[in-house]
């Protein structure tokens, strides 16, 4: 019993250990963003909270303007998240409803495509986007994150668990 003790005590002290380290560089980043530019870059840093704070957030509002690309970034993940949702729930409906030949076959190489890492696939989509001329374009950004085999996986797994005489009945 005191051994096991021991033992937890030892381990959560590895891991309350684990979790200052990890989390310093946060607190670092949150104490040196309320500090002016010159209090940051002295020796020894300071732990101690600042108060320029609302002048620094109000500097970089303006310097890089955030609003610009708060909106890019909403906009982008909202239209991407809305089409790859109906995409995913169209093709598994598809894939669950209608029997064709080599379905089994194109199903794989929809899941094979999740196997291969981003540096394989990078290159070949910026081919292909510089093909349509869409480098620096929001279509760049969003036409190649539409198909979701993840999406397609878990609305097919979905589907398949709804009785077949459900959409039968609803006719």
């Amino acid at each position: 019993m005191i051994r096991k003790t021991r033992h937890e005590i030892f381990i959560h002290a590895i891991l309350i250990l684990l979790v200052i380290v990890l989390a310093f560089p946060v607190f670092f980043a949150l104490v040196t963003s309320t500090l002016s530019f010159q209090e940051s870059y002295e020796y020894p840093p300071k732990l101690i909270p600042g108060n320029q704070f609302a002048n620094n957030l109000k500097e970089a509002w303006e310097r890089v303007n955030i609003g610009r690309l708060f909106f890019n970034s909403t906009f982008i993940s909202v239209v991407v998240a809305v089409v790859k949702t109906i995409l995913a729930l169209l093709a598994a409906f598809a894939y669950t409803h209608f029997k064709f030949r080599g379905q089994g076959l194109l199903f794989s190489l929809c899941m094979i495509t999740q196997m291969l890492p981003l540096p394989v696939r990078i290159i070949p989509t910026y081919q292909l986007m510089a093909t349509f001329n869409w480098i620096n374009s929001y279509y760049a950004l969003m036409v190649p994150f539409f198909a979701s085999t993840t999406g397609l996986l878990l609305f097919r797994q979905f589907y398949m668990t709804v009785p077949a005489d459900l959409p039968d009945a609803a006719r």
